[in-house]
Order: structure tokens, then sequence, then C-alpha cells
């Protein structure tokens, strides 16, 4: 995947904001961009139907930003507003930023400095900001998101070892993550529709850029939910589904082993049955290490009573 000489050094950006109510967050986010010490840029607010007046809020920002809002009927989720707004623009990059979270006051600055030839994503740290700062809280208040690729190859760490994309971190080439179709508007995907984005991106040969650094904040109100449930399980496996016969063959095995180990650890965190047939699908010869941890877990479970057979 290669970057055209002509548009290698084209820094245009335009920060992507889809939202549905939450007025005062999408405030909160907006200040964060009126206050960049670089304000040479776009930004497309999409309104997926919300019930709160977000046009009165985004006009009090008309003056500071180079701004423009787009109401739609709910599509429960972000993909289609995101998708909506890439289309609204014609910047060579795009900034991902959820309503809810807001960056730094250097953080653009920091990104146009990354932006220097064949890369196809830039992305960094955030830090984790919570309503709820109790301990047992995942992610913890204070912890960061977003890490270094661990292996050259970006697919094969997604596979591996999750994603390390934070989204409200992530700029991307627009015209690379449109000719992928953008964000996947199924709601058997919701709210994981990012990571799929990205694998996809992955599997074309998009090459990253991270910076080490927390450049925005990224917030978890009393509204969201920290502990992993039934339904994320199920929105999982169809990630995973989905995946398994989109990757390119090479990559099918790890992805398996790796899939099925997940997928069999929340099966047992949640009480369900078939994790033990999930944790069979581990390879030996393709993750050692999984695949032991998988047998203690089934093994430690076996004496509750867990699934084991």
């Amino acid at each position: 995947m290669k970057t055209p000489m002509s548009c290698a050094f084209d820094r245009s950006i335009c920060v992507i904001i889809p939202t549905y109510n939450r007025s005062h967050e999408l405030a909160r986010a907006l200040d964060s961009l009126v206050a960049q010490t670089d304000p040479d840029f776009d930004v497309v607010v999409c309104d997926d139907g919300s019930t709160e007046d977000i046009t009165a809020v985004v006009q009090r920002y008309e003056n500071r930003l180079r701004l423009q809002v787009i109401r739609i009927e709910n599509s429960g989720g972000p993909a289609r507003p995101r998708n909506i707004a890439m289309t609204a623009t014609k910047t060579h990059w795009v900034s991902f930023l959820d309503s809810d979270d807001w960056w730094l006051p250097h953080r653009m600055a920091r990104v146009k400095a990354a932006l220097m030839g064949g890369q196809d994503i830039i992305y960094h740290q955030l830090t984790v900001s919570r309503a709820d700062q109790s301990p047992k809280s995942k992610p913890a208040h204070g912890a960061c998101l977003g890490e270094p690729l661990r292996c050259a190859d970006p697919l094969m760490h997604m596979l591996r070892f999750g994603n390390p994309l934070p989204t409200s971190a992530t700029t991307v080439r627009r015209a690379l993550i449109m000719e992928i179709g953008g964000f996947a508007e199924t709601r058997d995907l919701s709210s994981i529709e990012d990571l799929d984005a990205w694998l996809r991106l992955a599997s074309q040969g998009a090459q990253m850029t991270f910076i080490a650094e927390p450049l925005g904040v990224y917030w978890v109100g009393k509204d969201n939910i920290s502990l992993f449930t039934l339904r994320q399980y199920e929105l999982q496996k169809n990630l995973f589904e989905r995946q398994l016969l989109l990757l390119p063959h090479k990559y099918r095995a790890v992805a398996t082993s790796n899939f099925n180990y997940l997928l069999g650890s929340y099966a047992l965190d949640l009480g369900l049955p078939g994790a033990s047939e999930h944790f069979h699908k581990i390879s030996l010869r393709q993750e050692p290490i999984r695949w032991l941890k998988s047998r203690i877990k089934l093994w430690q479970r076996g004496w509750r009573g867990a699934d084991c057979k």
C-alpha cells in the first residue's frame, strides 16, 4: 500500500465527531479543539438523531472552529455518523474524536509533526479518566490506552496481542478508510466496529506510526459499562467469525487460535457453556503459552463445577 508522492506531505486534517446526546461532553470535546496550539483543521460533528439540541451546542463554536454539523436519523451507533462525516470533508487525513473524550492542547501539532511520509495511520496514547475511580474498575483511572506494535506486522500484532489503537487517538488517511468502505454499520458489530476497521486496514497493508505520549483523555462516565457482558461476548464472536473470512490465508491459523482463547476466557468469566469448545481450538504449535493457560483455566474452574469437558 503506497502513499502517492503528490499527497505524501499533505497534512490537512478533519476531526470527525459522532454524537448522540451528551451535550455537556460534546462541549468539552469542542473546547479542547478550540484550545489546540495548531488551529489549522476542519471539524465535522454528525448528530445521530439526538433528542437534545446538539445544533445549539455546536453554534457556540462556529466563530472559533472551521465547523459543520450534520444531523441524521438515529442509527444506533457511531459507525454511520462517522462514515457520513467522512464523506462531508475532502481533507487528506481524518482524526476521530468521540464526543465524550477530549484532547490536550498540543495534540494536533504533535500529530502533524509525525505526518512525514509513507504511513497510513498515526495513533497515540490516551489517559483514562473515570467517574468511578474504584481500583477494581477497568480500565483503571489514570491508566494509559494505546501501545506500540510488538512486531513489524500490524495485523499480526492485533491478532496476537489485541487492539493497540484507541479510536479517539487515531488519525487515518481518508482515502484509505473510504476505500475499505469505512466503518461497518451492521448492528452485529455495534461498539466494536472500530476494531473491525483497523483489522481490515491492517489486512490491506496499512502502515502505522505510534506516538508514545498521552495526547488526550478517554472518559468513562457512570453510564459506561465496565464489566464484560453476554452482549459483548456475542459481538466479539461476530467480529471474529467475520474476520476469519476476510483475513489473508496465512494469518488464519494464528487468528483461529487466539480468537478462541479470548472467547473461551470470556465464556468462563461469564459462566457460559462452551468454554472448552473454544479452548480445544487453540493450537499448541501456534500459541503454546495460551494453549497451556487455557488448560489451567479449565482445570481451575473444574473444581467449581464449571464447563471443563
